[in-house]
Order: structure tokens, then C-alpha cells, then sequence
């Protein structure tokens, strides 16, 4: 393969090069233009004979552009467009895997509820709650273990991280209870992250309960947000700002917990804030930080607060929750670039991937959007896969591996080892 700048043929891949640039860019204006001087010609110029040099020169361009294009595909365009293709055929469900299945999968934000038992006011009560995903009723059924279970669709989930599904906040530690018994009772979930209201008074009190339970690792609770970048009110009573509710956010490292944050984008200045002035608590972002404006300008301010709050050491985020109203069905295409973007800014070691089920079932199948991700990271060493599909997931939730359904993998160096001792011995 001959790439710009070997051998004898440098001057003229250069060239090339650059009309390789500009072709790509011009072709379409350039057959628009060429076709309608063709077609003038015939109807109204001296017929074809005068316009057969242009015709012939056409050709030859075309022609050029093909040897061009072969002398300046490099490796890396050879593989974006190999990757292109094959999530495409993805997307399209004529192949139902890429890049071969992981070893195992812990589910770092997923839901359980009962409603025949137990008081979910955004699942309950009527009217319909409109929320965030717009109409919720698909949803309006209990939701369990077995509902879970069946919908992993052959994948290797051996761990899950539960996380509070609004239960009735009169009762915070009374979804606690309840989600722990099912875990007992059927191995899942593994860890949970329980509800408190950090604003009420009782903080302390509920703080206390839930850090008894042995399988709670943090809270979450979703502070007051502006519905639009421009409304952000500094201090708002309930927001990350307010010093009332940063009173309740300290006790969290009193008991050990960490924090999961749900907020917009544009409320994570804030956050970086809160991670900054506490450093002992560990926000784990959910979400990807809702990056819900998808312009290339809302994309830009999503980009630049997440930049914001990766530099503090103390954040986490999960990729999970990227179902949209406003988008097109959930895709691989549609959600790839967010989700490169977040594991770039940070880092493999920070990121970890969840199916926010059954929330997202409004938008895929859990093997859909599981396998998705699966996909949209094949480019990673199986090192960095294990990590965020799993191994963090361990980390930041601090998961026994005796807890998990099946034992991890042993790390990639050991693989590694046992090869080359097998090829020593062979």
C-alpha cells in the first residue's frame, strides 16, 4: 500500500492527496455542471462533436479520481470505512454481533419495580406522568427480576447495579428494603443505589438507614435542574448550588457513599464545583450527562461541560439513557459519536456501561442497545472492554467478585502469559 510521502511516487501522491480532498467535496457541483452543459449543447449548440473534448476530459477525471483514490486509502480510512459498513449492517439487523461477545457484563444502572406492591408516583398515579421520554405508559407494569433476566437475550450478565426508581419519597429506605429482599431471594441486583432527599431535614436519619444495608454503595437523587441552558439560576433552592442542599451532600462521606448525579449538561460546571469543595465523595455521572441537543452547537456546550467535570479525579460516568424523543430510533450511528466522546474525555478507567432498563425499552431491546455499545467499542483492546463493561463497574460500586453470578476473567496480562508459557511449552 503507498501512502503520501513513500517511495518514488511522493511528488505525485501529494498531488493526489489534495485532489482527493477537494473531489470528494466538489463532485456533485461538478456532474451538476458538466450535466447541463451537456444537455444545452444538444438542444441548443451545434450538436455533440463540440463538446466531445469536455466529454473526454470527464472521463479522464473520473478515471484519475479511482487511481488517486487507491494511492492515498491508507490504513486507518481502510478501517473507518470497514467499520462503517458493519454498523451499518447493524443497525439494519442483518448481523446480530460485532466484534465478538465479551467475556462478562455487569449492568452498572438498570430498575426493578412492583407495581401490584409498591407506590412509584411516576408509574402510578392519573394522569400519566409526562417526563423526559414523553409518554411512559409502555411501561406502566411491574418490572422484575425475571422480566430482567429474560431480557439479556443469551448476553453474560453476571452483576447489576440497581438504582433508585422514584419510589415513594415518604419511604426512602422502604425501597431499599424491598429491592435487597429481591436481590436475596434471586441473586439480582448485586449492589444498589438507594433514595435521599438531601434538603429535608431527616437527611441524616434516612443517610444512616440506607448505609445499613449491606448492599448499598450511594445515593442519588436528581437536584433541582433549569429545563434549558439560559434558565440556570445560581443557588436555586434544591440545585447542586444551594448551601442548604450541599449541607445534606456532605454527610455522604460520613457513611461511605457515593453520589449518583442525573442532571443536564449544562448543570455540570456545578457538579465540578461540588467535586472540587468535596473531594472524599464520588459523583458517578448518569447518562453521559443528557446530552440531549444534538446540533453540532448543543453537541459543542455537551462537550465542554463534560470536559468540565472530568477533570475533577473524583467523577465517574455511566454510558446508558441516551434514548431521545426527538431522535431517530436507537442506533448504533445515532449514539456512537456521544459515546466515543465520553470514554475519550474520560477515559477508559471512568467510563462504564448500563441499560437503564426497562426505561430504554422504549427505545430498544436491552441485547439492542447492550451489543450496540459492544459495537460502538470494538476499535478498544479486550483490556479496556473488560473495564468498562465490567471491571469498573466492580471498582466504582466496590462489588465483591464473590457477589457476582459468575466469576470475572482473570486480568488480560494473565491471558497474555498463559499463551506465550503454552506456545514455550508446544
Amino acid at each position: 500500500m503507498v501512502r503520501p510521502g513513500e517511495g518514488d511516487t511522493a511528488p505525485y501522491a501529494r498531488w493526489a492527496a489534495r485532489l482527493g480532498i477537494w473531489w470528494p467535496r466538489h463532485r456533485f457541483a461538478f456532474a451538476i455542471v458538466v450535466g447541463c452543459a451537456t444537455v444545452a449543447d444538444v438542444f441548443f449548440g451545434e450538436g455533440w462533436n463540440t463538446f466531445a473534448p469536455v466529454l473526454v476530459w470527464t472521463m479522464a477525471f473520473g478515471l484519475h479520481y479511482i487511481v488517486t483514490q487507491s494511492l492515498t486509502m491508507d490504513e486507518e480510512q481502510a478501517e473507518r470505512r470497514t467499520e462503517n459498513l458493519r454498523l451499518r449492517a447493524y443497525d439494519q439487523g442483518h448481523i446480530d454481533d460485532i466484534g465478538g461477545r465479551h467475556d462478562v457484563l455487569i449492568d452498572a444502572h438498570h430498575h426493578l419495580w412492583d407495581l401490584d406492591r409498591n407506590y412509584h408516583p411516576w408509574l402510578c398515579d392519573d394522569p400519566p406522568v409526562e417526563g423526559r421520554h414523553g409518554d411512559y405508559r409502555a411501561i406502566r407494569r411491574s418490572y422484575l427480576t425475571e422480566d430482567f433476566r429474560r431480557d439479556w437475550d443469551g448476553l453474560p450478565v453476571v452483576g447489576s447495579v440497581y438504582v433508585e426508581a422514584e419510589w415513594d419519597p415518604s419511604d426512602p429506605a422502604g425501597e431499599t428494603a424491598w429491592a435487597a429482599s429481591v436481590a436475596e431471594e434471586t441473586g439480582f441486583p448485586t449492589v444498589i443505589v438507594a433514595q435521599a432527599w438531601l434538603r429535608r431535614g431527616d437527611v441524616e436519619e434516612v443517610l444512616a438507614r440506607q448505609a445499613g444495608f449491606e448492599r448499598v454503595r450511594g445515593v442519588r437523587e436528581k437536584p433541582a435542574v433549569a429545563a434549558h441552558p439560559n434558565e440556570v439560576v445560581p443557588y436555586a433552592p434544591g440545585s447542586m448550588s444551594d448551601p442548604a442542599w450541599q449541607e445534606g451532600y456532605a454527610k455522604l462521606e460520613t457513611h461511605g457513599l457515593s453520589f449518583d448525579l442525573q442532571a443536564p449538561f449544562w448543570h455540570l460546571p456545578e457538579a465540578r464545583a461540588l467535586a472540587e469543595r468535596f473531594p472524599g465523595i464520588t459523583i458517578i455521572l448518569d447518562h453521559c450527562g443528557l446530552p440531549s441537543l444534538r446540533t453540532p452547537e448543543g453537541l459543542a456546550a455537551w462537550r465542554k461541560c463534560m470536559r468540565t467535570l472530568a477533570e475533577a479525579p473524583n467523577t465517574a460516568v455511566k454510558i446508558s439513557g441516551l434514548g431521545e424523543p426527538q431522535l431517530p430510533g436507537w442506533s448504533v450511528r445515532t449514539h456512537r459519536d456521544v459515546v466515543l466522546e465520553t470514554i475519550d474525555i474520560f477515559g477508559v478507567d471512568r467510563c462504564m456501561f448500563a441499560s437503564n432498563y426497562p426505561v430504554d425499552r422504549l427505545y430498544a431491546p436491552y441485547g439492542t442497545i447492550l451489543r450496540g455499545f459492544q459495537a460502538m467499542v470494538g476499535r478498544f483492546s479486550l483490556a479496556e472492554r473488560r473495564r468498562m463493561f465490567c471491571e469498573n463497574a466492580m471498582r466504582w460500586y466496590r462489588i465483591d467478585p464473590e457477589s457476582l453470578a459468575e466469576p470475572p476473567p482473570p486480568p488480560v496480562e494473565e491471558f497474555v502469559e498463559k499463551r506465550a508459557v503454552d506456545a514455550r511449552r508446544g
